[in-house]
C-alpha cells in the first residue's frame, strides 16, 4: 500500500493545480461539515483513524518520490483532536522536512498552529478554510470544526512565525454565506492578519451533502434545488451551479480582496477570475 500519490489522477478537467502529490494522515474527518464531498466515497466518513503503519510507510513512499509539493490533506483533516496525542501528522511533516519535500496543508482546525516551529523551517504554506466570520452560521456549516476566532488566532500564530498562508472561503453557497458586506468583514479581518492569499469556490452538489444543506437552510431549500438541479451545470456528474451566477458570487469576492491587496484565485471553477500565481498557493513555497 502506498500513501503518497499523485493529486487529482483522475484529470478533472477544471483542476487548475500544479503537479504535486496528495496525503492523507487519517481516513475520515470529524468536523461534519454539511457541505462535504467524502460521504460519498469513504465509508464512515464522520468516524477518524489513522492509517495502518503510516509514518513508516510514508517514510518508504518519499525515499522513491520525485521532488515536488506534498499537499495534505485533501480527504480528511490532517488534525483531528486525536492528533494532540497521536502526533502523527506533526511526524509526517518531520519527515517532509527531513527528506526536503514543500508542504501545502489544508485544514480547518487551529491545531496547526502547533507546529509552526517545523512549518517555519521548512518550504510550507498553510491553507486554512474560514467560510464565514459569523459563528452561529459556521456551527451550522461546520458542526464540530473549531470555530472562526480559534482559526484567526491559529493564523496569527503562524503568520509571527513568517510561516505563509492562505485562507479558503470555500465553499460558497448561493443565498447562505456569500452576501457581499459580511465577506468583505472577512476580508477585511485577513487583511489586517496578512493573509498571503485568499482561494474560494462555489458549492457543488451532490446527493448526500445537497440533502444535509437542504435539511439544515430548509427556508433556502427551493432555491437551492432550482439552482442545482433544474438550472445547474453538470462537470463530471458534480452539479455546479450555473456559469453566470457563480462568476457573479466569485467576482464580487475578488474585487474584495482586489481593494485589501489580496492575492486571489478560484478552484476547480473554470472561470478567469485569478490574479494570484497558482491557484493553491504553491508559487509561495518558492520564494
Amino acid at each position: 500500500m502506498y500513501y503518497l500519490h499523485l493529486f487529482d489522477p483522475w484529470n478533472f478537467p477544471l483542476c487548475t493545480c500544479p503537479t504535486k502529490y496528495s496525503v492523507d494522515p487519517y481516513t475520515g474527518c470529524e468536523h461534519r461539515c454539511i457541505y462535504c464531498y467524502i460521504s460519498s466515497y469513504i465509508p464512515e466518513p464522520w468516524r477518524v483513524r489513522e492509517k495502518r503503519d503510516f509514518l513508516r510507510k510514508f517514510e518508504r513512499d518519499l525515499k522513491k518520490a520525485k521532488r515536488m509539493p506534498v499537499s495534505m490533506s485533501n480527504s480528511s483533516d490532517p488534525y483531528p483532536k486525536v492528533e494532540r496525542e497521536k502526533r502523527i501528522t506533526r511526524g509526517a511533516l518531520e519527515l517532509l522536512r527531513r527528506y526536503d519535500f514543500p508542504v501545502l496543508i489544508l485544514t480547518k482546525s487551529d491545531l496547526v498552529a502547533r507546529d509552526r516551529d517545523i512549518l517555519s523551517s521548512m518550504p510550507s504554506v498553510v491553507s486554512i478554510t474560514i467560510t464565514t466570520l459569523d459563528e452561529n452560521l459556521a456551527k451550522k456549516l461546520e458542526p464540530f470544526a473549531p470555530p472562526p476566532d480559534r482559526r484567526l488566532k491559529a493564523i496569527e500564530s503562524l503568520k509571527e512565525k513568517g510561516v505563509k498562508v492562505a485562507v479558503r472561503i470555500d465553499p460558497l453557497i448561493p443565498g447562505i454565506n456569500d452576501s457581499p458586506s459580511d465577506l468583505r468583514d472577512l476580508v477585511k479581518e485577513l487583511s489586517s492578519l496578512e493573509v498571503n492569499q485568499i482561494i474560494s469556490s462555489t458549492y457543488k452538489a451532490k446527493g448526500d451533502n445537497f440533502k444535509r444543506v437542504a435539511g439544515v437552510f430548509k427556508d433556502k431549500a427551493e432555491y437551492l434545488r432550482e439552482i442545482y438541479y433544474e438550472k445547474n451545470e453538470l462537470v463530471r456528474g458534480i452539479r455546479y451551479a450555473p456559469r453566470e451566477l457563480r462568476f457573479k458570487m466569485l467576482k464580487s469576492l475578488r474585487d474584495i480582496a482586489d481593494e485589501f491587496s489580496i492575492p486571489f484565485s478560484v478552484c476547480r471553477e473554470g472561470l478567469e477570475l485569478n490574479s494570484a500565481r497558482t491557484c493553491d498557493g504553491s508559487h509561495m513555497l518558492y520564494e
